[in-house]
């Protein structure tokens, strides 16, 4: 703009000077005026027609009013048409530098988006990478505590039933202390190793801890709780329920322009249920895309995908905010 204001000047100087050639009078001190206002006022329009428009109008007035009442020589009308055409050159040489000046803040913007794009994408595929290695420990770790539970645990529960055997028909009693001694050590070493293998087995996974640590997350919220947990939930239900949790919480962190979430969890003999609502306002367009289940992310989908997974199923509410609600099913295997 700076520079088309510099252009629009000088031309108007080179007009004026042309137009007062002949001797400064009343007429073409007006005319210069004139001339220096109309190239101005063309900086006002945004419509490139009425832009060159205005700009060519002081040029067609000098040339008849020097033509017409100064009765100008042609040097003069030469050098009107000179600073016309310097002037409509440069005028289209700004334009074009306006318009790649324009394509480049759009391709550096585009280039910004595409970057924040990416990050959230590598920092989903990193999440999803932590995800599989805490699967694979998980499954490791099963396979040790199952080979301690069937193979140490087999050996041990032996043991205790072959000295039992032999404190019922032992007859001896001095040795009656040692094999109340050793009894009572293969027992506290049962109980130990029951304590080891449940700590090593995938249901100790504490799902208390993990809803705190990702409902920590959400820093500039009042967060309202109503958690009826059960730490004997099956694994796979537990995994599905943080993973829930998460994808809701992150969406809310993205987008909710709330200030309240509130996360119920309620479970029964066969099945488990979770909700997470946040007061938050949403527009027409995303409420018809909801409606219609055209989910720009892939977050709600993952949500859908993780209770489809296990025969359960997950529905969005837009009622006084944004719900996500999810009904998990399992088998309970306590009887």
């Amino acid at each position: 703009m700076l520079y088309d204001i510099v252009i629009r000047s000088l031309a108007a100087v080179g007009l004026g000077l042309i137009i007062n050639s002949n001797g400064i009078t009343t007429t073409s001190v007006v005319m210069s005026i004139c001339v220096f206002l109309l190239l101005e006022i063309s900086l006002l329009f945004n419509q490139k027609p009425v832009y060159l428009t205005l700009t060519g109008i002081p040029f067609v007035i000098t040339f008849v009013y020097m033509v017409a009442v100064i009765d100008a020589s042609l040097p003069l009308v030469f050098s009107i048409f000179v600073l016309g055409g310097f002037t409509f050159i440069s005028t289209i040489l700004w334009a074009r530098m306006m318009e790649l000046q324009a394509q480049l803040h759009r391709t550096r913007d585009d280039s910004f988006e595409l970057e924040s794009i990416l990050k959230d994408k590598n920092k989903r595929l990193l999440s999803e990478q932590d995800q599989q290695v805490h699967l694979a420990t998980l499954a490791e770790r099963n396979r040790i505590a199952r080979e301690i539970h069937d193979n140490v645990g087999h050996l041990l529960s032996r043991g205790i039933l072959l000295l039992g055997a032999i404190v019922t028909v032992n007859k001896d009693e001095n040795i009656a202390p040692q094999l109340k001694m050793l009894s009572d050590t293969l027992d506290e070493s049962m109980e130990k190793m029951r304590s080891s293998v449940h700590d090593l087995h995938d249901d100790s996974i504490d799902l208390k801890k993990n809803i705190d640590e990702i409902l920590g997350e959400l820093k500039n919220f009042t967060v309202n709780t109503e958690l009826d947990l059960d730490e004997a939930l099956p694994t796979n239900i537990k995994l599905s329920l943080i993973g829930i949790l998460k994808e809701a919480v992150t969406n809310i962190i993205k987008h909710s322009n709330g200030d309240t979430v509130s996360v119920i969890f309620h479970q029964n003999n066969s099945f488990c249920t979770i909700s997470i609502t946040d007061n938050g306002t949403l527009s027409s367009d995303m409420k018809l895309k909801l409606g219609a289940e055209n989910y720009d992310g892939i977050g709600l989908t993952n949500i859908k995908n993780r209770a489809s997974s296990l025969g359960g199923e997950a529905y969005f509410y837009l009622n006084d905010g944004f719900t996500v609600f999810a009904r998990l099913p399992f088998e309970n295997k306590r009887g």
